[in-house]
C-alpha cells in the first residue's frame, strides 16, 4: 500500500495544484486528481491517511465521495474534509451527516488551510471538536410567556387551512381561504395540532409572536400527502429551543414517520435553511387510543383513503372531536365495504366531526374511489348513522370558486331540511374559531 499523506481531488487541475503547492511546505506527501470517478479506485489503492475533496464535480460529487469512504468498513478510518465554495449552511451540515471530519470553504486563507489540514490530521480538529453555536432567542423566548384568555373549562378549536392541493394552484383568491390542512384545538394550559399543512404556518407564527404560554405541542399527521405535511418545516416553534415538539402519526410500509421528519426537518431537502432547536420526538402509532398527557385520550383508526392514512378523535374536558380530512364514504356501501359501519362505530360519542366533503355531489363519480366524500354522502351518513349534532365540512377543492362551495353548503343544509334532523352544519374557512366549554364532571 502506497505511503500517502494526502489526496486532492478537484475537476480544476489549476485549483488541485495551488491546494498541493500550498500544503508541500509542511512535508506532505500528495497527490492530486482531476477525474472523480477514479477517485474510489485510487484511494482503495493507495488508502491516503485525508482526501480533501471539492463538492461540485462532474460524474461522482464530493458528497458521494466522502459518503462512499465513510461508509466502507476499509475506508472509514481516511479522514476527509469537504471543500467548495458553497456558502451554504446546509452544505457543512450535509457533509458532517456523511462523516467528513471538516468543511472549508473556497477561497481559503492559505495560513488557516495549513493550519486546519494539521489539525485534521492530528485528529484534533473536527466538526466534533467545534463547540455548537449558541442558540438563537426568539421572541417567545425573550419575556415572559402570555397568559391564555381561555378559562379553566374553555377549549378553541381554529381552523387554519382547510384546502386541497391542486395540479395548478389557483390564482384567485377565496373567502374560504387556500391554505392546506391544519386545525388546532387549544385549552388553557395545552395545544393539540391536526396536520402540518400550509396552515400551520400562520399558527406557528402566531405562537411565537404572542410568546404563546405552552412549553409542549403535540402535532398528529394524518398522512403523509404533500398538502398535511408540507407547513411543517416552516413551524416557527421548532426553530425555539424553549419548546418540545411531539410528532405523531402512523408509518406507511413506503414511508415511515421517522423518515418523514427526518426528509422534513434535518435533511438538505428541507425547505428551512436550518435545522430545528426544539427538542423533537417522533410518536409513531397503530389503530389504538393513547393518553398522550394527563387527561387527554388520542384514538386512531385507518381511513379510507389511499396511503396509511388515519383519523383522529381527541377527548378531554369530557368533550370528543374528530378529525378525519381525508375519508371516503361509501354512498351505497355493501357487504363487503364495513368502512361506513366502522366509522360510525368510531364516532360513538363524539362532538364534533371534522370530515373530509372534497366534492360536489355531481363530481362524485368522477372521482369515486380516490379517497374523498361528496357533501350529500358524509351529511346523509351522519344524519343516518351517528348521532353527532355538529359537522364541519372539510377539504373542499382547491379547484372550487366560492361559488361553488356554496352551492356546496347550500346542498348540505338541503340534505339535513329533507331528513328534518337537528344538526349543525359549517363549511370550514380559514382563521374560522369555535369556543367550546368542557362538560361538567369531566
Amino acid at each position: 500500500m502506497a505511503d500517502l499523506d494526502i489526496l486532492i481531488i478537484d475537476d480544476d487541475d489549476m485549483v488541485a495544484e495551488l491546494s498541493k503547492s500550498v500544503l508541500q511546505d509542511d512535508k506532505y506527501s500528495i497527490e492530486t486528481l482531476t477525474d472523480s470517478n477514479k477517485a474510489l479506485e485510487i484511494i482503495s489503492q493507495k488508502h491516503p491517511r485525508l482526501v480533501i475533496t471539492d463538492i461540485m464535480m462532474p460524474g461522482f460529487t464530493g458528497m458521494d465521495i466522502c459518503k462512499t469512504i465513510k461508509s466502507d468498513p476499509d475506508l472509514k478510518d481516511i479522514k476527509v474534509i469537504v471543500m467548495s465554495g458553497k456558502s451554504f449552511a446546509i452544505e457543512k451540515q450535509r457533509a458532517m451527516n456523511f462523516g467528513a471530519e471538516y468543511y472549508i470553504q473556497k477561497p481559503y486563507d492559505i495560513p488557516q488551510f495549513r493550519k486546519d489540514v494539521s489539525a485534521v490530521l492530528a485528529g484534533s480538529k473536527s466538526f466534533a471538536t467545534e463547540p455548537p453555536p449558541a442558540p438563537e432567542m426568539t421572541a417567545n423566548a425573550a419575556a415572559s410567556p402570555k397568559e391564555s384568555s381561555l378559562a379553566e373549562d374553555q377549549m378553541k378549536l381554529t381552523i387554519w387551512g382547510a384546502r386541497g392541493f391542486s395540479p395548478v394552484i389557483p390564482n384567485t383568491t377565496s373567502a374560504y381561504g387556500r391554505q392546506t390542512s391544519c386545525v388546532s384545538i387549544e385549552t388553557k394550559k395545552n395545544i393539540f395540532i391536526f396536520d402540518a399543512g400550509t396552515g400551520i404556518i400562520e399558527l406557528g407564527k402566531k405562537i411565537v409572536a404572542e410568546k404563546r404560554y405552552y412549553k409542549d405541542i403535540w402535532i398528529m399527521i394524518t398522512h403523509f400527502h404533500l398538502d398535511h405535511i408540507i407547513g411543517l418545516s416552516e413551524f416557527e416553534p421548532l426553530y425555539d429551543p424553549h419548546f418540545s415538539i411531539h410528532l405523531v402519526g402512523a408509518n406507511d410500509p413506503e414511508r415511515t414517520l421517522k423518515d418523514t421528519a427526518q426528509i422534513t426537518l434535518y435533511s438538505s431537502f428541507s425547505l428551512h435553511s436550518s435545522q430545528p432547536k426544539a427538542a423533537v420526538d417522533v410518536n409513531e402509532i397503530l389503530e389504538d387510543e393513547y393518553e398522550i398527557t394527563p387527561g387527554v385520550l388520542l384514538e386512531a383508526v385507518y381511513a379510507n383513503h389511499p396511503t396509511s392514512t388515519v383519523m383522529y378523535k381527541i377527548t378531554l374536558m369530557g368533550r370528543s372531536l374528530v378529525y378525519a380530512p381525508d375519508s371516503e364514504i361509501w354512498e351505497d356501501a355493501s357487504a363487503f365495504q364495513d368502512y361506513n359501519e366502522k366509522t360510525a362505530g368510531f364516532l360513538k360519542g363524539t362532538d364534533i366531526l371534522i370530515h373530509d366533503a372534497a366534492l360536489k355531489d355531481s363530481d362524485y363519480d368522477k372521482f369515486r374511489n380516490r379517497g374523498h366524500s361528496s357533501v350529500s354522502n358524509i351529511v346523509n351518513f351522519v344524519i343516518d348513522k351517528t348521532k353527532i349534532k355538529e359537522l364541519i365540512l372539510f377539504h373542499a377543492m382547491a379547484e372550487y370558486s366560492d361559488d361553488t362551495i356554496d352551492e356546496m353548503m347550500l346542498d348540505a343544509m338541503g340534505c339535513i331540511s329533507s331528513k328534518g334532523a337537528q344538526i349543525v352544519c359549517h363549511m370550514a374557512k380559514e382563521k374560522q374559531e369555535f369556543l367550546l366549554k368542557g362538560k361538567k364532571n369531566a
